[in-house]
């Protein structure tokens, strides 16, 4: 039976006081989910904490503009879209709405999570067929 961890930093249905925000990040939960709040500019964005490739905590990873990097695999996600923008994740992270409550930041739903956008020639054939195992198989 695997160990259950308790969540991490403050609750964010509570909201957490933009005094407190002093960093880029800031990881908190709602639930017993974790959830990163990301300052970019005057806008913050809650996503998934853990990289959705092997499970890197995202809070000890690199903001670079609107991009976090996974320390582990460097694996990056848009924080707006929660979106795979790099390999090797290929899976989006879930986001949060983010509320003002005077100077509070709260977080208490997960947002729905637009189609994204294809990427890639429109002429591409509808199956490809990969005969092996490991990377390519993937």
């Amino acid at each position: 039976m695997a160990d259950q961890q308790a969540p991490s930093g403050p609750d964010l249905t509570q909201g957490v006081a933009l005094s407190d925000f002093s960093g880029a990040m800031l990881l908190g939960h709602v639930g017993d989910e974790d959830v990163l709040l990301v300052r970019s500019g005057a806008d913050i964005f809650a996503i998934d904490a853990h990289c959705s490739h092997y499970h890197g905590p995202l809070a000890e990873g690199l903001l670079e503009g609107e991009t976090v990097h996974c320390p582990w695999h460097h694996a990056c996600f848009d924080i707006r879209t929660g979106e795979a923008t790099a390999a090797p994740a290929f899976n989006a992270l879930a986001v949060w709405k983010v509320e003002r409550e005077g100077d509070r930041v709260v977080v208490r739903e997960r947002r729905a999570q637009p189609k994204l956008r294809v990427k890639g020639p429109v002429d591409a054939p509808g199956r490809i067929v990969i005969v092996g195992g490991g990377g390519a198989g993937f």
